[in-house]
C-alpha cells in the first residue's frame, strides 16, 4: 500500500506544474511584459527591413516595372485602404478555416498514430507520400470536387497546415516520460485518464509548435488557392496586379500577407503560452 501511495504522489508531482485541484497556475492577466518586447521587437524588425529596402531602390533607382520601394507599396494601400481590406478579408476567412480544419485533422491522425499501431503501419507511409506531392498540383482537384468558391480555397489551406500538426501531435504524445507511464499503470489509471491528464498535457506544447507553422501555411495556402481559381482576395490582387504590372500594388499585397502570417503566428504563440504556462516558446 505504501509503494502504491508513493507512486501516486511521484505521478502527480511529476506532471507540468498545476494546483493541486489539477487546474493550471494562475497567470497575470493581459499581455506579459516579455510578450510586448517580442512585438516590439518585431516591429522594430520590420522597421529595418523596409528601411533598407526603400534605401536600396533610391540608391540604384531600378525601373518601376522591376522594383518599387515601401513608401510606393504603403501609397497604394492609402489610395485604395478599401479594396485590400475587402480582399484581406476573404484570404483571412479562407486561411482561418482552413487552419481549423487541417489543425483537428491532424490532431486526430497525430493520435491516431500513437494509439494505434496497426494505423501507424498503413496511414504514416501514406501520409508521407500525399505530403509529397506539391499543394500547387492539389489546388485543381479541390476545384473539380468543390467548385470555385469558399470552400476550394480553405480545403488548399487545410491540406498545407495539416502535416506539421500530425507530425508534432505524433512526437508530442511520444514524448511522455516512461517513468510517468509506468507510474499510471502502477495506479490502474484508465485509458482515458492517462490519455487525458497526461499524454495530451504532454503533447500540448508539441501541439502548439506544429500550429505556429501550420497557421502561417495556412495563408500561403489560401493565397495558392486564389491563383489557381480565385475572383477576390489577395491572391487575385496580386495576379491581377501582375498581369498589368502594377507593382505597387502587388507589393501592397505581398505587406499585407506578411502582416496577417505575423499577427496571426504571435496570436498562436500567446495562446500556447496560456494554455501551456510551464512550457518557453519562442524568446
Amino acid at each position: 500500500m505504501a509503494t502504491s501511495q508513493m507512486s501516486s504522489e511521484d505521478l502527480h508531482h511529476s506532471l507540468p506544474a498545476t494546483e493541486l485541484n489539477g487546474r493550471p497556475p494562475r497567470q497575470p492577466r493581459g499581455l506579459s511584459r516579455e510578450s510586448i518586447m517580442v512585438a516590439v521587437k518585431a516591429i522594430l524588425g520590420m522597421i529595418g527591413i523596409f528601411a533598407v529596402w526603400q534605401l536600396l531602390v533610391i540608391a540604384f533607382k531600378p525601373p518601376e516595372f522591376l522594383l518599387v520601394g515601401p513608401l510606393s507599396a504603403f501609397a497604394e494601400l492609402g489610395e485604395r485602404p478599401g479594396y485590400f481590406a475587402s480582399n484581406t478579408f476573404v484570404t483571412l476567412q479562407e486561411a482561418l478555416a482552413g487552419f481549423a480544419l487541417g489543425t483537428a485533422l491532424g490532431i486526430l491522425c497525430g493520435a491516431l498514430l500513437h494509439y494505434s499501431s496497426y494505423m501507424r503501419s498503413f496511414l504514416y507511409p501514406a501520409l508521407i507520400a500525399v505530403d509529397t506531392i506539391p499543394k500547387v498540383a492539389l489546388a485543381p482537384l479541390f476545384i473539380v470536387w468543390f467548385g470555385f468558391g469558399f470552400e476550394s480555397k480553405a480545403f488548399v489551406a487545410m491540406a498545407i497546415a495539416f502535416f506539421p500538426l500530425v507530425i508534432n501531435t505524433y512526437d508530442g504524445l511520444r514524448s511522455v516520460p516512461h517513468e510517468l507511464q509506468e507510474l499510471a499503470r502502477i495506479n490502474k489509471a484508465s485509458r482515458w485518464k492517462r490519455m487525458t491528464k497526461i499524454e495530451f498535457i504532454y503533447a500540448v506544447p508539441s501541439i502548439f509548435s506544429g500550429a505556429k507553422i501550420s497557421i502561417s501555411l495556412s495563408v500561403g495556402g489560401a493565397v495558392v488557392g486564389e491563383f489557381i481559381a480565385g475572383s477576390k482576395g489577395l491572391g487575385y490582387v496580386i495576379l491581377l496586379a501582375n498581369s498589368q504590372v502594377d507593382l505597387p500594388s502587388m507589393f501592397a499585397a505581398f505587406i499585407v500577407l506578411s502582416a496577417i502570417a505575423l499577427v496571426l503566428f504571435f496570436f498562436v504563440d500567446f495562446a500556447g503560452k496560456k494554455l501551456a504556462p510551464w512550457k518557453n516558446y519562442v524568446k
